[in-house]
């Protein structure tokens, strides 16, 4: 390139006038013309050249960062496994999605039979769960926090942030877990790496990324956060992966940027098909706490959902698997975990994995919770704190407490001794879904099944076959489900559908 610019400035100078040719100061001069000029020329131009390349580059990082930046812009998924980052302008259910996409001249819209998901990067929680104190699950999946007003044979009533006082029928709904002392959210994202500490080691910057609302490791590194957790708390996220791998999970830890042993946690070891448990101890060093029984869901699938609890008080930890104890511990010797706060150190090489949908929050410390699920026995079910069952025939909410239709008669159970409520009478009958009938999942967790009519910049509108009319701040939504009978991107086996792993550059 050098060699073409001198040649080209060269013939520019011959154009001049030259002095007499053979003389020797014509030599001189059109020797002195040819280093000064070209020398002066050459230099400007390569700077005026510069600049124009770097103003360039400019905008083209600009429009990539626009365009594909996974921290500021929202996805769209189809059902062929396709996605878009851009952002989402307006949906209504005459017109259909329209979306702004910096690869086309004008907005696309699409309808709503090829669409799968809705991913924002960012939510703005509108209302805290520390005031719920119930967890209600209902037939057709949706699940969220709030208050029971009032409960009879017929209906319940309910509170909640996003639809006010509603009252239900009793035949769709599921269960009721309670929480006296509230589920308050204490973190939910991820949305970005800020808060969060790489490990020191100089891979760690490479090892784990965000993208599109979740963390990706592909090498061996960490990844932490002090989380100022509570005395007893739960720890719950979705985890993907591509192949065997090993992952490590430090909880109540105070080390964030580096795996070590130099500090007093909880540390489970992750992997396909098993979890197990170290006690770590600065002064006493590691300790196996024992581990699970093979865990056949992740040995069949390559994602589960997992959740971890811990209670000080309690000296106990415990670990669910899509919703399902798997394990249980008792720290005969005590609480070790002296920090505040989680890591994960993938170990693997050539496994990525993925980590999305994290959620910590307070809890209860009520050991041996039962999953949400109809009650059997055609028996409506009653746990209580001290872990005792009671069948029966729930009656009604009546002066803060339940009461119960039993074999041995009437019995009245105070609340505050309830943990849950199964109910034995959902209605399992799946209801046609329409076009647009759409699963938002909400700040602070839940989530709610409408028919959408109206989404704007301010406002979303839709109504629900349960409880009616939902209004929602359509910043409080983290993602939406589209056509959710249908099967979506990542939710088969076969590793050929993984479609996050992460991009070497």
């Amino acid at each position: 390139m050098r060699a073409l610019l001198n040649r080209f400035f060269f013939q520019q100078m011959e154009r001049g006038q030259p002095c007499p040719r053979g003389s020797e100061k014509g030599r001189r001069s059109k020797n002195f013309r040819r280093k000064s000029y070209s020398r002066t020329w050459l230099s400007a131009l390569l700077l005026f050249g510069g600049l124009l390349c770097f103003a360039f580059l400019q905008v083209i990082l600009a429009s990539d960062a626009t365009i594909d930046s996974p921290e500021n812009s929202t996805v769209l998924e189809f059902l062929d496994g396709s996605a878009l980052h851009g952002t989402l302008r307006a949906i209504d259910s005459k017109k259909g999605l329209r979306w702004e996409y910096d690869g086309a001249k004008q907005p696309l819209e699409f309808k709503p039979e090829n669409l799968a998901w809705l991913r924002f990067p960012r939510t703005t929680p509108h209302a805290t769960n520390s005031d719920a104190t119930c967890q209600f699950q209902f037939a057709n999946g949706d699940e969220f926090f709030g208050k029971l007003l009032a409960l009879n044979e017929s209906e319940l009533e309910l509170q909640t942030w996003f639809g006010g006082k509603f009252k239900t029928p009793r035949t769709m709904a599921r269960s009721i877990r309670f929480f006296p002392k509230g589920a308050g959210t204490i973190y939910e994202g991820p949305t970005g790496m800020e808060g969060w500490q790489l490990g020191k080691n100089p891979n760690s910057a490479s090892s784990w990324q965000y993208r599109d609302g979740a963390f990706l490791g592909n090498s061996p590194g960490t990844l932490g956060r002090d989380l100022n957790l509570p005395d007893a708390s739960r720890v719950e996220f979705d985890l993907n992966w591509s192949a065997p791998f090993s992952l490590l999970f430090s909880f109540y830890t105070g080390v964030f940027d580096g795996f070590n042993y130099n500090t007093s946690c909880y540390m489970f070891f992750i992997s396909p098909g098993n979890i197990s448990l170290q006690r770590i101890n600065t002064s006493n060093g590691s300790a196996s706490l024992g581990r699970s029984d093979a865990i056949l869901p992740m040995l069949t699938k390559k994602k589960a959902h997992l959740e971890f609890r811990g209670s000080k008080e309690e000296n106990f930890l415990e670990v669910l698997v899509d919703g399902k104890s798997v394990n249980q511990w008792k720290d005969n010797a005590g609480w070790a975990g002296k920090g505040s706060g989680i890591l994960f150190y993938t170990q693997s090489e050539g496994a990525a994995v993925k980590i999305s949908n994290l959620k910590v929050s307070e809890w209860d410390g009520r050991p041996g919770s039962q999953s949400s699920t109809n009650a059997l026995g055609g028996q409506d079910e009653l746990y209580l704190v001290n872990r005792d069952k009671v069948s029966g025939k729930v009656m009604s909410l009546r002066d803060g407490k339940i009461v119960l239709s039993a074999t041995a008669g009437s019995l009245e159970i105070p609340l505050q001794r309830v943990t849950q409520i199964l109910f034995s009478n959902a209605d399992t009958n799946v209801l046609a879904r329409g076009p647009w009938e759409i699963q938002a999942s909400v700040a602070g967790g839940g989530t709610i099944s409408f028919a959408l009519e109206k989404w704007d910049d301010e406002k979303v509108l839709g109504r629900n076959k349960t409880f009616g009319i939902v209004s929602l701040n359509s910043r409080s939504i983290r993602q939406i489900q589209f056509n959710p009978d249908k099967a979506k991107p990542g939710e088969t086996d076969s590793a050929n559908d993984i479609l996050w792993e992460i991009d070497e550059k």
